[in-house]
């Protein structure tokens, strides 16, 4: 004789009710966790070009203080020139700049002539901002174009304000 209980079925309904929404929750816990990755990660990159960007200008500065630090304008927008002086008497520089969307160097031997395609690449920055404070300082900020940051520096040989470089 076969007995037939409605129990069996709505045990299985529950069951698989269950199971779908387990699914859907852990689905749900996921896709959060990938937008939370996601958001740590552009963080992570625009405080990476940021202090790649800062780190570089201040170290290549603090290189060639010796030499002479001013700021002026190549290109369009400001520009941060270094100079040195070669064992033969020669004047080489180093220019430091933003050109379309990219934080760029040209070391040239003055003169030369070069323009400001002609630099080398270093990363992507929307704009460098150069000025000189009250007290002698150089203020340089960098803008990815959605963040903005800065440092003063003081080198010991000063900053010249020149026109264009």
């Amino acid at each position: 004789m076969k007995t037939h209980s409605g129990g069996a079925g709505l045990r299985r309904v529950v069951i698989v009710c269950l199971a779908a929404l387990f699914a859907l929750l852990a689905m749900g816990v996921t896709l959060m966790g990938t937008g939370v990755y996601r958001a740590v990660a552009d963080d992570a990159d625009a405080n990476s070009t940021q202090r790649t960007a800062l780190s570089y200008v201040v170290n290549q500065i603090r290189r060639s203080d010796a030499g002479g630090v001013a700021i002026g304008t190549f290109g369009g927008g400001d520009a941060l020139r270094l100079t040195e002086t070669g064992e033969d008497g020669s004047v080489y520089v180093t220019l430091i700049y933003c050109w379309e969307g990219s934080l760029m160097e040209l070391y040239m031997e003055e003169g030369t002539g070069l323009a400001p395609e002609d630099g080398m690449e270093l990363l992507e920055l929307s704009s460098l901002d150069l000025s000189v404070t009250e007290k002698g300082g150089l203020d340089v900020t960098v803008s990815d174009g959605e963040h903005q940051w800065s440092v003063t520096l003081y080198p010991r040989t000063g900053v010249e304000e020149v026109g264009e470089l």
